[in-house]
């Protein structure tokens, strides 16, 4: 007799003024959610600025939380997968705040990126999940660094700089987790868009950049031999009259390519497109409106539900994706704690 629990994804919301993150069992047919516990994240006192940047590491059997306010801790955590409790494995410090975390497609390491500090880090992961510590390598930036994140295909690594206006290509040692910038490749966006979050498509040669300022959404092909950037296509995600800073999201891909998603905090919106299975060109869907400050979002491992965080709303819904349009439709919101952030879902 298998006395094993059932199948279900765990979903874990951070949660910034409140330093601490919700552990949620969530239903993988219908997207319901029960909440599994609150743990408390290691920092100062104060409330954490920004986000608190979330990621799981090697099998998925750690998840790592960082607090961007000095001394600037990140905290392992274990999880169990019997119980599915998240257990603190250790605490170590960064050199600088990390507006995101990311990992190499071995999980052999950690890769930040600070926006206030304008700079990228590694940090080797070892086998039991615990991080290198001191950052094995830091590089400088141009201002505000935003996303980093390995290619799929191996041997490059690509980063944001809002205020720079560009997309910053690495190539990548997978043996001593070193980063060496390609600058012939940096990819220039327009000016005063402000690159942020970056997602590629899970099928196909193509990366897709949210721009934080103005509000779009850009296509790039991606060359796996070189590391090189093509704009293909950009895409307005605010009304035509919208004035000022959009600040603009996430994003992110249904894993069947099929769909992508982009948030809004300005309009307090998330926008969808179809994405044409051969060339990886965008098709407007929708724009549908969600909940206060949509700062972060995630799509669940089987593609049916999103589940977006409102910073301001102090809550968290759940949206069925309807798998032959790609259109969304809220099944229920759910209170978190002061102002979540960052969500980060796996199977179990």
């Amino acid at each position: 007799m298998n006395n094993s629990p059932a199948k279900l994804f765990l979903l874990c919301v951070s949660s910034t003024e409140s330093r601490e993150i919700h552990s949620f069992l969530m239903d993988p047919e219908t997207g319901k959610l029960d909440l599994n516990e609150v743990i408390a994240v290691p920092g100062s006192g104060a409330p954490t600025r920004g986000n608190i940047p979330l990621k799981w590491g090697r099998d998925e059997k750690v998840l790592y939380a960082h607090v961007r306010i000095e001394p600037y801790p990140i905290s392992a955590f274990a999880l169990d997968s019997e119980s599915r409790k998240l257990r603190l494995l250790e605490t170590i410090l960064m050199p600088a705040p990390m507006a995101y975390l990311s990992t190499s497609l071995d999980g052999r390491f950690m890769l930040g990126a600070s926006y206030d500090d304008a700079l990228i880090t590694v940090n080797g992961i070892q086998a039991n999940g615990q991080l290198v510590s001191p950052s094995q390598h830091v590089l400088s930036t141009p201002p505000k660094a935003h996303c980093i994140i390995a290619s799929p295909f191996g041997g490059f690594v690509y980063a944001t700089s809002v205020d720079g206006d560009a997309i910053l290509v690495y190539r990548f040692d997978a043996e001593s987790g070193q980063l060496f910038e390609v600058q012939q490749l940096r990819t220039l966006a327009k000016v005063g868009s402000g690159p942020r979050h970056l997602v590629f498509h899970p099928l196909l040669d193509y990366l897709y950049c949210i721009n934080e300022h103005d509000g779009s959404l850009v296509a790039y092909s991606v060359d796996r031999i070189s590391g090189g950037l093509r704009e293909l296509q950009s895409k307005s995600l605010v009304p035509h009259d919208f004035k000022g800073n959009a600040l603009a999201s996430d994003i992110h891909i249904t894993p069947n390519g099929k769909y992508i998603y982009a948030s809004i905090r300005k309009t307090n919106s998330i926008s969808a497109f179809r994405i044409d299975a051969v060339t990886g060109i965008l098709s407007d869907i929708d724009i549908y409106s969600v909940e206060a400050n949509p700062r972060g979002f995630v799509i669940d491992p089987s593609g049916k539900f999103l589940v977006c965080a409102g910073q301001e709303s102090n809550h968290i819904a759940v949206y069925k994706i309807q798998s032959n349009t790609g259109r969304i439709t809220l099944l229920e919101r759910y209170s978190v704690g002061k102002r979540p952030s960052w969500i980060e879902i796996v199977s179990m």
